[in-house]
């Protein structure tokens, strides 16, 4: 015997269905395009967990604190500064570690902007030959040459080359190794 059918029957063409498929697919097409478009040109912000000073002054409060500055070197244009931005600044561990360790000082480079930098800017830029971004340098409290971390090459490699930037920096001026610039490879040139 047969199954007997349950439900209604369908009665007339069914050619339209597969239309109405394909013009709702189309429609959530379009809709996902623009919504990529509108967050290309609007791309959401990210926290910045770290309590940025200004450049005034700062190498006196980091003697004061007995801390060491770390200067992030950045751009808004710099593909490489929003990822380290994302992957390290917005770490609620990370930004902790840099806050206990440092006292950290934003360098924010807007030649391209605006076609001049302020003159603080320019002067730490050509202190320490800053021409890449991202460029970390850490300057020890007590003196001493700078560590200088140029480029991004991932939070672990950062946070680990802050670490032993630190360390340095709690050794003796006489003790020190000579400083090194450690380079990277996904940096962007002015």
């Amino acid at each position: 015997m047969p199954p007997a059918e349950v439900g209604p029957t369908l009665k007339g063409a069914t050619r339209a269905r597969p239309n109405l498929l394909l013009a709702t697919a189309l429609v959530l097409l379009v809709a996902r395009v623009a919504t990529g478009i509108h967050e290309e040109r609007n791309p959401p912000t990210v926290p910045d967990l770290v309590h940025w000073r200004p450049i005034a002054g700062s190498e006196a409060t980091a003697r004061e604190q007995r801390r060491a500055v770390l200067y992030d070197f950045t751009a808004d244009w710099c593909a490489p500064c929003q990822v380290m931005q994302r992957e390290v600044f917005a770490d609620p561990v990370a930004a902790r570690e840099i806050e206990r360790a440092f006292l950290p000082v934003r360098v924010l480079d807007r030649m391209r902007e605006e076609g001049r930098n302020a003159p603080a800017v320019d002067s730490l830029q050509r202190r320490f030959r800053v021409n890449t971004f991202p460029t970390l340098v850490v300057v020890p409290h007590g003196g001493g040459d700078p560590v200088v971390i140029v480029g991004y090459e991932g939070k672990a490699a950062t946070i680990q080359r802050l670490r032993a930037a630190q360390m340095q920096g709690l050794m003796p001026p006489g003790m020190r190794p000579p400083s090194a610039t450690t380079r990277t490879r996904q940096g962007s040139a002015r």
